[in-house]
């Protein structure tokens, strides 16, 4: 009798294992890309059109979900279904797809216009503390204002216009002392965000080409609409190794068992 080898079951053990493992990784990635889309565009189509377009677009991503196995199983069986599944899937696809693009578009808008903003009011809070230093500088009167008033009380009447201009400029000069602290105190909570996309700037610098903002963000945006269409194609490739190893663990059809187990 040729001797058997122990390695071999251990090795198919371990194959089926590792199959397992990523039929139910890739299903769990599938599944999660699918329910990120059905809230993206849940929302967007209760906000756009109510509870209505909301359950239009849950009944649309579960086509996108579940389709392409169906028609990955009618395929295996050379069923002309497979047409009218191909044609649901592109329905839900075109209906997911617009609600995506709503969602999407929407928050980049959000996103680009707060930070747009947050960077204008750094902005405009520098040129004005520049403004108020330059001021500031720009006054040579030292002496204080309590002083200059007293001063201005006990003057002879022809020193009181130089006094009086002298306490004006030490009014001015606290004054804006005053809001150079205010403005020095409020800046560091302002945060220091550029309206340059900082990603298109790390890119650049690393690539050593210049990374054009506006293809930068086109890039973004068709990744965010195209991964939760991808969700059903993941499921059906996960759920095609489920059957791969089904297949294999089941005897082959019309095999005539000859003794004690063996197919002949």
């Amino acid at each position: 009798m040729p001797a058997t080898t122990p390695c071999a079951p251990a090795r198919s053990r371990m194959g089926e294992v590792g199959r397992v493992v990523a039929a139910a990784v890739l299903a769990s990635v599938g599944v999660a890309l699918a329910a990120i889309g059905m809230i993206e565009t849940t929302a967007y189509a209760a906000r756009v059109g109510g509870m209505l377009f909301a359950a239009l677009a849950v009944c649309a991503d579960a086509l996108v979900l579940f389709m392409p196995a169906a028609a990955a199983a009618l395929w295996r069986r050379r069923s002309p279904a497979i047409v009218a599944a191909a044609g649901l899937w592109l329905v839900g696809c075109a209906v997911t797809l617009a609600n995506l693009s709503g969602y999407v578009g929407s928050s980049d808008d959000a996103f680009r216009a707060d930070r747009e903003s947050q960077s204008i009011q750094r902005a405009l809070a520098l040129e004005q503390l520049a403004r108020l230093r330059t001021e500031r500088a720009g006054i040579t009167e030292m002496r204080p204002v309590g002083g200059l008033t007293v001063a201005v009380r006990h003057a002879r009447r022809s020193d009181k216009p130089a006094l009086r201009q002298a306490l004006a400029m030490a009014e001015r000069r606290d004054a804006l002392e005053v809001q150079l602290s205010a403005l020095a105190a409020n800046l560091p909570a302002i945060p220091q965000i550029a309206i340059v996309d900082p990603a298109a700037r790390v890119l650049s610098e690393i690539s050593g080409a210049a990374v054009s903002e506006i293809s930068l963000r086109r890039l973004r945006l068709m990744l965010l609409l195209l991964l939760p269409l991808c969700g059903g194609f993941v499921l059906s490739v996960a759920l095609s190794l489920v059957a791969v190893r089904q297949a294999r663990g089941s005897p082959a059809e019309g095999s005539i068992i000859d003794g004690p187990g063996r197919p002949v």
